[in-house]
């Protein structure tokens, strides 16, 4: 037993060349299998390897009292590994050792794929065109907040606020009335008021035709007016309603204008209000009285003409007191040949009182002389 238990210690301490070299001549020889005989229990004095010295073999001094307990711990594995080891158990190779999975590790040592080329093309144009649609998105809102900034230096800013007012275009009405019209308030943004508003306040003053607002940078408001101008009369009552020559009605004063007086107009009294105009059909024959008195003041003659009746569109009668003499007219043809004709007879029958006929174009011109 002493032997076999010897032969296993010069076995262990064997190199690896002559433990193979052991292991080869066993396997030539192999020893005839033996009856299993039960050993006799062995006392613990007969033998202990710990107390044999083992010729060859270095023995290292113990370490500090603090790591002797590893030392103990690692003295019992090797006595449990301290064991014979089966013949056909001796190899050249050193036993592998086993390694744990790390995270990330499984995903590592997968065999990488391999994708197409034209599936990487049309995956990298899809990057390619979210970044597109991306840096456009940044570009707007980066505009966006800049106009913003813009806006709010312009209507917080005290720079802006105003402190003029400049009117142009104005002789009928004053600058004082045409500011207090158009309300604005003095020291407010410039930006903050509504220029259509302000148009709308300033033509309720029946003389302004057009008014144009412009904002002068930083602080001046500029508004610039055209005005109506009169060039009719209508008789109300006893007082006189100015209209312009597009038949609005500008003005209802007590005062002569001394400017023709039309007659025989179709519009009802109640509409003759400031602001108001009259009936499209008067406004129609106010175009032929038009042409009518600019030819009467190319021929000079505008001046002694007092009254003008449109009730016969087809026969216009105008009225001239200072040489005693209505003349008749007819309808809008031939305007200037008529007045020419009229500015003769006038001319002719000076001082005498009656009636001149020019509406018959069937007909010479004459005069009839009141009896």
């Amino acid at each position: 037993m002493k032997k076999k238990k010897n032969n296993e210690l010069d076995f262990y301490y064997l190199s690896k060349d002559n433990k193979n070299k052991r292991v080869q001549n066993k396997k030539k020889h192999p020893k005839k299998k033996l009856k299993k005989v039960n050993p006799e229990p062995m006392n613990d004095d007969m033998f202990n390897i710990d107390n044999e010295i083992v010729i060859g073999v270095t023995v290292l001094p113990p370490k500090n009292g603090k790591s002797s307990r590893k030392n103990q711990s690692k003295k019992k594995v090797k006595k449990q590994d301290v064991r014979p080891q089966n013949k056909f158990d001796v190899t050249d190779k050193e036993p592998s050792k086993v390694r744990p999975v790390q995270k990330g590790q499984a995903k590592k040592n997968r065999p990488v794929k391999r994708i197409p080329y034209e599936e990487e093309r049309k995956r990298r144009q899809k990057r390619e065109k979210r970044f597109r649609i991306l840096k456009i998105i940044l570009k707007i809102l980066l505009l966006f907040a800049i106009i913003i900034g813009i806006l709010l230096f312009l209507f917080i800013s005290p720079v802006f606020n105003i402190k003029k007012i400049n009117v142009q275009g104005n002789s009928k009405i004053n600058t004082e009335e045409i500011e207090s019209l158009s309300k604005i308030n003095m020291n407010e943004n410039i930006f903050r008021f509504s220029s259509r508003q302000i148009e709308e306040n300033v033509k309720e003053n029946a003389y302004i035709d057009t008014v144009e607002v412009k904002r002068k940078i930083p602080n001046t408001v500029e508004i610039i007016v055209t005005e109506r101008e009169t060039k009719y009369q209508l008789e109300y009552g006893n007082a006189f309603v100015y209209i312009d020559g597009n038949g609005n009605i500008l003005e209802i004063s007590n005062e002569n204008a001394n400017l023709p007086i039309i007659r025989g107009y179709s519009t009802v009294q109640e509409n003759i209000q400031v602001g108001n105009k009259l009936v499209d059909e008067d406004c129609n024959k106010l175009l032929t009285v038009e042409k009518f008195l600019r030819a009467a003041k190319s021929n000079e003659i505008y001046d002694i003409i007092t009254y003008i009746d449109i009730s016969n569109d087809s026969d216009y009668k105008v009225e001239l007191p200072s040489k005693g003499k209505v003349a008749y007219l007819g309808d809008e043809t031939n305007i200037n040949d008529k007045i020419l004709t009229l500015k003769e007879i006038l001319t002719r029958e000076e001082g005498k009182n009656g009636q001149i006929f020019i509406n018959d174009s069937n007909k010479m011109p004459y005069f009839r002389e009141n009896v």
